[in-house]
């Protein structure tokens, strides 16, 4: 049915769109959301105590299921001497070794649950920071509810109404023929194209928001930032002012959030997240810290060593196990993202729970320039798609403003159509004033640092 609906013409699709729209959260995403959505109106007064039981069950549900239904986890839990039957503490999880990308992919067969047929999961591609797209599968009728519906919680909590409020989107939208926005009823959302954001065209942004005068924001921090460094620059303001931003995915530098708000007036939330969805830390209201969603999954922070950090002050590598994902079960798995602890008494917030500062995350402002000079993040560009499968590692490369080059290494069958299919799906975000050649190469460039970078610019 959704491949249905967004083969659709727009017209069409957004009739059925304004029908679904209108039908309650609780009927749009099923029972689970319902659940979920309960479940953290009913927590928010829970002590500290009662989390921490909701999480031993929690754990203990999925590790016994991951021992008794996976290849992998039968097989690491025995080699490690686990018991996920006696599990009752939250420190017994360190016996169990951790996980990454790299284990996922050699092992996806052996960690898929084989409780599940086909038909009860659905695939999800990555875009990978490390220039390598990173195939998994989630559970149908459960993760992306329980998704939806924490996200739908800590919205409302600064006054977004699921279901009901609108929202400007500025993330990573390609709309078709050079429209510059759209308005999707589905999710009563205008959707604004990031990838020609011209003061020209910022200025025809400013002048929809003036007319619309939608209250909320969901974007990227960089395409955001251009609007705000635009508007800040030439005093082409809102006449009105928005309840609330809503950022993910980038990391966000200081100083860019004083600019962001003082273009906008209003509070900027960021949240931490990724695509696997084991992980969640929302930020706070008042301070420039997250607080962790503990009923989403159970994190860690992780030394070098890979000993488990409880002191705060440490930066450290965050580690999760996911509980909304019993198809392809993600136990201590290493994100790449480091974060570290703040004490509770030292904040203002009168948050009790476990609080990360000093997000570092692999998402950087990474930019591209068009021969317009505008510019347009990596993370927009981001791709979350199969035309990738045979590629082994790509990287951007730019000297010159409106042209990139694409430095691919071939993995295993790569032939001419991946190229074709490449160019196609790349241009089509790029747009016409960044044109882009491919170039073949054994390995990509890394930083002085060692890591990986998704575009080596030499550009002022």
């Amino acid at each position: 049915m959704r491949k249905i609906y967004h083969a659709l013409p727009y017209p069409a699709r957004n009739i059925i769109g304004g029908l679904y729209g209108s039908l309650p959260q609780k009927i749009k995403y099923g029972p689970e959301y319902a659940k979920m959505y309960k479940l953290l109106n009913e927590s928010a007064n829970w002590s500290q105590d009662e989390i921490h039981d909701y999480q031993i069950k929690q754990l203990r549900n999925l590790l016994i299921h991951a021992h008794e239904t996976t290849r992998f986890y039968n097989r690491q839990f025995n080699e490690a001497g686990f018991n996920p039957y006696k599990f009752n503490n939250l420190d017994d999880l360190s016996l169990i070794p951790t996980i990454d990308k790299e284990v996922i992919r050699n092992n996806l067969s052996d960690m898929l649950s084989d409780k599940f047929s086909n038909r009860q999961r659905f695939q999800i591609t990555t875009g990978g920071t490390t220039g390598r797209q990173l195939i998994f599968y989630a559970q149908k009728q459960l993760t992306i509810p329980r998704e939806k519906a924490m996200y739908d919680y800590l919205w409302g909590e600064v006054g977004y109404i699921p279901g009901k409020s609108e929202m400007v989107v500025l993330r990573n939208n390609v709309l078709p023929d050079n429209k510059l926005w759209r308005y999707e009823k589905k999710n009563r959302s205008l959707v604004l194209d990031p990838f020609h954001m011209t003061d020209e065209v910022c200025h025809k942004f400013i002048n929809k928001l003036n007319k619309e005068k939608i209250p909320f924001f969901h974007v990227y921090p960089s395409s955001i930032l251009m609007l705000a460094e635009y508007m800040n620059r030439t005093g082409d303001r809102l006449t009105y002012k928005p309840l609330a931003i809503f950022a993910t995915s980038e990391n966000l530098y200081k100083g860019q959030r004083e600019i962001i708000e003082n273009a906008f007036g209003c509070r900027m939330y960021m949240s931490y997240g990724h695509s696997e969805m084991c992980s969640l830390a929302n930020g706070c209201a008042l301070e420039d810290h997250y607080h962790i969603e503990e009923l989403y999954g159970y994190t860690e922070l992780l030394d070098k060593n890979r000993d488990v950090i409880n002191d705060s002050g440490i930066m450290g590598e965050i580690t999760a196990t996911g509980f909304n994902n019993y198809v392809l079960p993600l136990i201590r798995y290493r994100t790449a993202d480091y974060a570290s602890y703040e004490e509770c008494v030292k904040t203002k917030c009168g948050f009790k729970g476990r609080i990360l500062k000093d997000i570092e995350g692999r998402w950087l402002q990474e930019m591209l320039v068009t021969s317009q000079g505008n510019k347009i993040s990596m993370t927009a560009i981001n791709f979350h798609s199969d035309v990738f499968d045979r590629v082994k590692y790509y990287q951007f490369y730019q000297n010159t403003p409106g042209l990139v080059t694409m430095r691919i290494v071939k993995g295993k069958d790569y032939t001419i159509d991946d190229e074709v299919a490449i160019k196609s799906a790349v241009q089509s975000k790029l747009g016409e004033y960044l044109k882009m050649d491919i170039q073949y190469v054994n390995e990509v460039r890394r930083a002085a640092s060692g890591k990986y970078r998704y575009i080596i610019s030499e550009l002022d």
